[in-house]
């Protein structure tokens, strides 16, 4: 029992771990195709392809569960795609035309701070003191790595926009959670990403954005990397951890896609870390470790989290 037990502690932390890295690369590709790419063509284009990449798989599954395309929850599929999708890629795509990609990230990682009071008000999930400890010190964590406290400028447009864009992922974490989907995380993923995009599109259509291809391979090559692995990889896993863990312990590692894009942003640029990112990085890890010490109160959740890892090995 014990070793399930850890195994299944394993597995969740490995799908957050996997999630969070690609989530965290997001941001600079992003910035790097709407150089050429409209904000509302770049997100409804990147998740567009990110489902046709799932398309044949999903619907093999669909057929193996015997699912007809009437028996889908199409309403919370319509919600969670219109905050997960368009809401959040909306928000955080015109910020970040007048924000960093170091600033966007911290405020994304505000998330778990907006979980916390959505999941105990709709969930009724309530966190320890000690997690709420952990999520403190992991946002100091962030705030020292990327630097945002020397920047001296305050809040602008764009970064009013990006906590927009939090706040809707917020809303869907919580409401992702509320729905307890029977469905498999990939199907959700799927059809969420689809109803998302074709809403972008809607939205960017009506406001006259002009369509745009990437100009360059390298381009090309971060839109690709942006569509697949950093949409369909990132969100499919990001769903099953969902399954796996409550709201408020999952959300609370979004803390760890600032400190991914700074060590990505390093890879690319061959920087050396300063002294501040180094203290931030060592925080962000202190603060999870404290937060992942908590565990739910009772049974009754143990038992959701084994159902929950059976189906997705299913």
């Amino acid at each position: 029992m014990k070793t399930s037990r850890v195994a299944t502690i394993n597995q969740y932390l490995l799908l957050v771990i996997i999630s969070t890295f690609l989530q965290g690369s997001s941001f600079v590709s992003t910035k790097i195709v709407m150089s050429d790419v409209p904000p509302l063509w770049t997100a409804s284009a990147r998740f567009f392809v990110a489902a046709l990449t799932l398309c044949p798989f999903v619907f093999l599954l669909m057929r193996r569960q015997q699912l007809k395309l009437r028996d889908l929850p199409w309403v919370q599929l319509f919600l969670i795609g219109s905050l997960q999708t368009t809401g959040v890629m909306a928000f955080l795509n015109f910020g970040l035309l007048s924000t960093s990609p170091s600033t966007a990230a911290i405020l994304m990682a505000s998330n778990p701070l907006l979980v916390v009071p959505l999941a105990w008000i709709f969930l009724g999930e309530r966190s320890s003191m000690l997690a709420l400890v952990g999520l403190l010190i992991a946002f100091i964590g962030v705030i020292i790595c990327i630097g945002i406290s020397h920047s001296g400028n305050g809040i602008n447009y764009g970064d009013g926009l990006v906590m927009l864009a939090s706040g809707c992922w917020a809303c869907s974490t919580v409401l992702n959670k509320k729905f307890d989907f029977t469905l498999s995380p990939w199907i959700v993923t799927f059809w969420q990403m689809l109803l998302g995009a074709l809403v972008l599109a809607i939205v960017a259509i009506v406001s006259k954005q002009h369509p745009a291809l990437p100009s360059t391979p390298y381009k090309w090559g971060m839109f690709f990397w942006l569509a697949i692995p950093a949409s369909t990889g990132a969100m499919g896993l990001w769903f099953a951890a969902l399954k796996i863990g409550g709201s408020v312990q999952t959300s609370g590692f979004l803390f760890l896609c600032p400190l991914f894009a700074a060590l990505i942003a390093f890879a690319l640029t061959r920087q050396t870390p300063a002294l501040h990112e180094v203290i931030g990085g060592v925080l962000i890890g202190v603060g999870l470790y404290i937060m992942s010490r908590w565990r739910y109160a009772s049974e009754e959740e143990g038992a959701k989290q084994k159902k929950a890892l059976e189906e997705i090995n299913d």
